[in-house]
């Protein structure tokens, strides 16, 4: 599981988003300048370990599918850790219809 980092002052003002990710770059920062007890900023050495890089929370390695055709490739592709989800600008009959295929080539699906 990787770190949370949060934005500096999140507690101060209900309007900012606290999720979302900004330098503290204020001259007496005291998140900036990585002082004992603040909250801790981005930095290099957090990256994810290069083989667990892309890969879905549940353990997948994911393949982005919006028609029948992309599908037949993935399942060409496919082996135990690899699964699919489907595009969410696909709309309800197509859904089905891949939704059908990969029930038949037994693919583990995402978002169902």
């Amino acid at each position: 599981m990787s770190k949370k980092f949060r934005r500096q002052e999140k507690y101060a003002e209900k309007r900012v988003n606290n999720k979302a990710w900004r330098k503290p770059r204020g001259i007496n920062s005291k998140m900036r300048m990585r002082e004992g007890g603040k909250a801790i900023a981005v930095r290099v050495g957090y990256r994810t370990p290069a083989d667990q890089r892309g890969f879905h929370p549940s353990g997948f390695k994911e393949i982005l599918i919006n028609n029948e055709k992309q599908l037949a490739l993935a399942a060409k592709v496919a082996d135990n850790r690899t699964a699919i989800r489907i595009a969410s600008t696909v709309g309800g009959k197509k859904r089905m219809a891949i939704l059908k295929m990969a029930d038949e080539a037994k693919l583990k699906i995402l978002n169902r």
